[in-house]
C-alpha cells in the first residue's frame, strides 16, 4: 500500500487533529515538514496553490482538508473506526463545532497573547489569508473569547460526564477535532486555566494527549515530489456532475468558502455531495489528482 505522506509542521493545529487519528489506528506515516506561511514553493506543485497545512500525499493523490483528510485515511484503514457507525452524523457535526467555532476563539486567544512576539513574515501571512484579521486588534477580543471558550467548555465536559471519549467508550473524529482545538488554544495561559477548571475535561485531555502520534518517520519535501512524479493518480470514483452545475471534463476552480480564498484551477474528475476532485498538471510532479471535501469549497468555472 502506498505511504501516507502529511506535509505539516510540528505546531500545526489541524496537523495534530490528523496525528491523532494515525495514532489510534497505530499507522506508519512521513513526515514532511513545510513552512508556516507562504511562500510554499515544494506543496504548489502538488497542490495547485492550496495553502493550508495539512495536505495527504498518497502516491499522485493529494488531499485537502482535514474532513477529507481524515477520510480517505479511513477508507484506506478502517480499523479501528473514528467513525462509530450509530454516531456518523454526530461525528461529522462535533468535529465541525471544533474545527469553525471552537478553534477560532482558541486562535482569538493564542494570537491576541503571542501576536507581538510572531515573526512578521507570519503576522503578515495571517492577516492575508483571514478576511478582516487584525492580530493588534485581537487583545481586545480576548474577554469575549474568554467567555465563549467557558462556555463551550462546559458544554464539552457535560457530554464526557461518565464517558472516555466524547462520543462514548471509543475514540472517534470528534475527539481528534476537538482536542486539537483545545491543545492549541492551552499555548494562551488563560485558555490554559479554564480548559483546567473541569477535572473531566483536563481527563480526558490527557488521554488523547498520551496517544501520542502513530508511527511517524521524516521524508523530504524533496523526496515526496519525487513520489508523485513516479505516480499515476487512482481513478476518480464515477460521478455525473451537480444539478445545474459543473460535469466531468470541465476546468474549474475550487476554492474554500470561509478563508484561504487560493483557487485552485483543473479538470474535474468526481464530484458528488461529499467531495470534489480535479485533475492537473505539473512540471515538477506531472499528473496529480487534488480531492476537497464538497461542503465548504466553491467549484467555478475556470
Amino acid at each position: 500500500m502506498p505511504e501516507l505522506i502529511l506535509h505539516q509542521y510540528a505546531m500545526s493545529p489541524f496537523s495534530e487533529k490528523v496525528r491523532k487519528v494515525f495514532a489510534v489506528k497505530s499507522l506508519a506515516w512521513r513526515a514532511v515538514d513545510q513552512p508556516m506561511w507562504n511562500p510554499k514553493p515544494q506543496l504548489v506543485p502538488l497542490t495547485g496553490g492550496y495553502r493550508r497545512i495539512p495536505v495527504l500525499q498518497i502516491g499522485a493523490d493529494v488531499y485537502c482538508d482535514t474532513a477529507r483528510i481524515i477520510r480517505e485515511i479511513e477508507a484506506r484503514h478502517p480499523a479501528p473506526t473514528v467513525f462509530p457507525a450509530d454516531m456518523r452524523g454526530v461525528a461529522d457535526v462535533v468535529a465541525w463545532f471544533a474545527d469553525q467555532q471552537l478553534f477560532r476563539v482558541a486562535a482569538v486567544l493564542v494570537l491576541a497573547t503571542m501576536g507581538k512576539t510572531l515573526p512578521p513574515e507570519f503576522r503578515a501571512d495571517r492577516e492575508k489569508m483571514v478576511p478582516g484579521l487584525q492580530i493588534d486588534a485581537l487583545p481586545a477580543q480576548a474577554p469575549h473569547a474568554q467567555s465563549q471558550l467557558r462556555a463551550y467548555c462546559q458544554v464539552l465536559a457535560h457530554q464526557l460526564d461518565g464517558r472516555d471519549f466524547l462520543l462514548g467508550s471509543t475514540f472517534s473524529v470528534a475527539d481528534a477535532a476537538v482536542f486539537q482545538a483545545l491543545w492549541f488554544g492551552r499555548l494562551d495561559p488563560t485558555a490554559a486555566s479554564i480548559i483546567a477548571e473541569s477535572p473531566g475535561l483536563t481527563r480526558w485531555f490527557e488521554r488523547i494527549d498520551a496517544l501520542g502520534h502513530g508511527k511517524p518517520t521524516p521524508m523530504s519535501a524533496e523526496e515526496a515530489l519525487a513520489v508523485a512524479k513516479d505516480a499515476t493518480p487512482s481513478a476518480a470514483p464515477a460521478a455525473t456532475g451537480e444539478p445545474g452545475g459543473a460535469r466531468p471534463g470541465d476546468r474549474v476552480t475550487v476554492t474554500p468558502d470561509d478563508y484561504a480564498f487560493d483557487p485552485v484551477a483543473g479538470e474535474l474528475v468526481g464530484v458528488d455531495a461529499s467531495g470534489v476532485a480535479i485533475r492537473r498538471r505539473d512540471a515538477a510532479v506531472g499528473d496529480v489528482v487534488v480531492h476537497f471535501p464538497r461542503a465548504g469549497y466553491r467549484v467555478t468555472p475556470a
